[in-house]
């Protein structure tokens, strides 16, 4: 699996805004067809992380706690935390 942060190169503290636009600016720079290879690797790391709920279960799964998405999304919610939510604070949650 790539590491979408890397593949970006974002911050892992990185916001929806930064990661978009990094997106998009590497998706002007590599484009399919002259660079198909990295283009896909560009648009799947993309995918891994643009929004906080992808970003979660990208940090859940990477950790084997991808089970506890659903969970850590309510006790964030009644935690009072509103979105955009600091990542760290949610995965901290899912901490015994």
């Amino acid at each position: 699996m790539i590491d979408p942060f890397r593949e970006l190169g974002v911050p892992e503290s990185a916001d929806d805004a930064t990661i978009r636009n990094r997106y998009l600016e590497l998706i002007r720079t590599f484009t399919p067809e002259a660079h198909p290879e990295r283009f896909a690797r560009i648009r799947q790391a993309y995918e891994l992380l643009c929004g906080l709920e992808q970003r979660v279960r990208y940090w859940l799964f990477h950790y084997g706690q991808e089970d506890s998405l659903p969970e850590l999304i309510e006790e964030a919610i009644d935690a009072g935390l509103r979105r955009p939510v600091d990542l760290a604070t949610l995965l901290r949650l899912t901490q015994p």
